[in-house]
């Protein structure tokens, strides 16, 4: 299942962007915007799975909340992609924003990788080769126990607004965010049975996703 998800991406994106930009060449910024979509593809295929510590990361281990997430993270940029190419008016302040959410969610998500170090997997899984398990408890994870979830939830709400396609915020935070909050609820099992009393009590001190711990007096 994820070396096709990781086919149907490399397929469809390149497919998609060389229709649009074939049948829509007037579109403002269409082959600048092309440009970024790949390298924004490789980039979040390669983080995704080619950088994760454990063996076999892309084998599927019945792990289904990684597939929906990830094939409806496909589905929603495409159709963003379809959408920019859609319409010829741009905001360019709309696009500035969703620039600067869109690098924070990189950031994000670079910082909270690096900090799990050799427990980074995107399989919610006990890694048995994982010897070094400690609960992470700095940077982000300081805040909220999933801060590479909400990078990917702020990295495609960053890529709507780049294409100026507003609408679909809704369809991020409606559609793609409970999924994650699903595969959320999954990883703390897993972490609860690894980390055991440890975690419960971290939990208690934490968020999911957002960090109201940071407007807490």
């Amino acid at each position: 299942m994820i070396r096709f998800f990781i086919f149907a991406v490399t397929l469809s994106i390149p497919a998609s962007l060389i229709y649009l930009n074939i049948t829509h060449p007037n579109v403002q910024g269409g082959l600048l915007f092309s440009i970024f979509v790949i390298l924004a593809a490789v980039e979040r295929v390669w983080e995704t799975f080619y950088t994760p510590k454990d063996k076999d990361v892309r084998k599927f281990r019945g792990d289904w909340s990684l597939i929906v997430t990830s094939f409806l993270y496909l589905i929603v940029s495409l159709l963003i992609i379809f959408t920019f190419f859609s319409t010829n008016s741009k905001n360019n302040l709309v696009l500035v924003i969703g620039i600067i959410i869109y690098l924070s969610a990189i950031a994000l998500r670079a910082w909270s990788i690096g900090l799990l170090k050799n427990q980074w997997s995107i399989h919610l899984t006990d890694n048995p080769k994982d010897k070094e398990k400690k609960l992470i408890k700095s940077g982000p994870y300081r805040y909220i126990r999933h801060p590479i979830y909400l990078g990917a939830i702020l990295d495609l709400i960053g890529f709507a607004l780049i294409a100026n396609a507003y609408y679909y915020i809704f369809v991020i935070l409606f559609v793609n965010t409970p999924f994650y909050i699903w595969r959320c609820f999954e990883d703390e099992k897993i972490s609860t049975e690894k980390f055991g009393k440890e975690y419960i009590e971290y939990k208690k001190t934490t968020s999911p996703l957002i960090p109201f711990k940071l407007f807490k007096k």
